[in-house]
């Protein structure tokens, strides 16, 4: 249960959180999808790669999370769109927007980046015996490729989104973020840093991937990331979209919203080594945004949430990171949600994901603290961590 300590007050130029939208293999919706994870609810789907069974000799295909009917007969570009809808759609019901959005409100979105079909194109031509000179010629070719996917995802994809739930946003007010689970916490950064300049009085800030179909799958296969009946290190793809709307406590009061947690602080770091470099993780940059985020808001959070996925470089990470900030910024005992273990692997959603966690925790009554720490690992070298924190005990929804 939630410690009965007052909900602290809010002042006009604290970062308030009035809207969420969620959709993941397990709820189309962030009721859904909360309520879901919360009862242990997983679904499964065979995916489009198979190997074979040591025992029966026979192809199984692998499994993952991806969002049933949703998504059937999507790919690339259309399967994130789709995707994103639902869960700005999600969002806009949540938070009561209408479709005439109100003036200085941003829409900050993060998106797959290229890390693994890179790491994955250059371990093959490390591995091939490619001159030089055909080598750089091919990863030229992937860059310009991948910069093309950039520009159209900057444009038809946001422009896609919010046509279709009738929102007008300038494109001067429009941000996309391209990486790993830890471009979140660089997109709140930034739209954290415009609402307090006052640039912006909201800003929709959220994440969309996809690891079960297409390139992403084929890539992640062929790294030796994925969980295999050969290997139990390794992460279960999953897909999802996840949106938060974040408001400056003035401005939400003047449009009647409902303030249902405050942002904390946002820290981002990164190693100067990443997953396929060979480095053994001891959890510096996770522990640095981490202790950051602590310093600034002097919060004990009792619940941890981070994206553990199943892979050993996550876990030893963690594992590092707890060990350098041991008790003097961690109560003893601490409750640990993982939503990898509700959503799969879900990149560039997990942070917006982990937000809707919490604060539907703290509306629920079930996150047992008035605060929660949100910590984002990737296999690139960016780290980054969240303070969220309640304004009142519970809810009813």
């Amino acid at each position: 249960m939630m410690s009965s300590h007052p909900a602290p007050s809010v002042s006009p130029g604290a970062i308030a959180i009035t809207g969420l939208g969620l959709t993941t293999s397990i709820g189309l919706d962030v009721v859904a999808s909360c309520a879901s994870a919360r009862a242990g609810v997983t679904r499964w789907m065979p995916l489009d790669i198979e190997e074979p069974d040591i025992e029966t000799l026979e192809s199984i295909p692998l499994k993952g999370h991806a969002v049933r009917g949703l998504t059937d007969g999507f790919e690339g570009l259309g399967r994130l769109i789709r995707l994103g809808n639902a869960a700005l759609a999600d969002l806009v019901g949540y938070s009561g927007l209408t479709s005439a959005v109100p003036p200085r409100t941003g829409f900050f979105v993060c998106l797959p980046g290229d890390f693994h079909a890179t790491q994955r194109l250059q371990a093959g031509l490390l591995a091939g015996p490619a001159p030089d000179e055909v080598a750089w010629d091919e990863l030229q070719a992937h860059f310009a490729e991948q910069q093309r996917l950039r520009e159209k995802m900057t444009t038809h994809l946001m422009s896609a989104l919010l046509s279709l739930n009738g929102l007008s946003i300038h494109s001067s007010l429009r941000a996309c973020f391209f990486g790993g689970p830890a471009a979140f916490s660089r997109a709140v950064e930034q739209a954290v840093a415009r609402l307090l300049a006052r640039e912006l009085d909201r800003c929709i800030v959220g994440g969309i991937d996809s690891y079960v179909h297409g390139a992403a799958l084929a890539d992640a296969y062929e790294l030796g990331l994925l969980r295999t009946e050969d290997q139990p290190s390794g992460f279960f793809p999953g897909e999802a979209a996840a949106f938060l709307l974040l408001e400056r406590a003035d401005a939400a009061r003047a449009r009647g919203a409902r303030t249902e947690a405050l942002l904390g602080p946002v820290a981002t770091a990164e190693e100067p080594f990443h997953r396929f470099t060979g480095v053994a993780p001891q959890g510096v940059a996770l522990a640095t945004t981490a202790e950051a985020c602590l310093r600034e808001s002097q919060a004990r959070p009792g619940l941890v949430i981070v994206n553990l996925n199943g892979d050993d470089f996550r876990s030893r990470d963690f594992g590092g990171a707890l060990v350098r900030l041991g008790q003097s910024h961690l109560p003893e005992v601490f409750q640990q949600w993982y939503p990898p273990a509700s959503f799969g692997e879900i990149g560039a959603a997990t942070g917006a994901a982990s937000v809707c966690l919490a604060v539907r925790g703290f509306v629920r009554d079930h996150a047992g603290s008035r605060s929660a720490l949100v910590l984002l690992q990737g296999d690139d070298e960016a780290r980054g961590a969240l303070l969220i924190e309640a304004v009142r005990p519970s809810g009813s929804r």
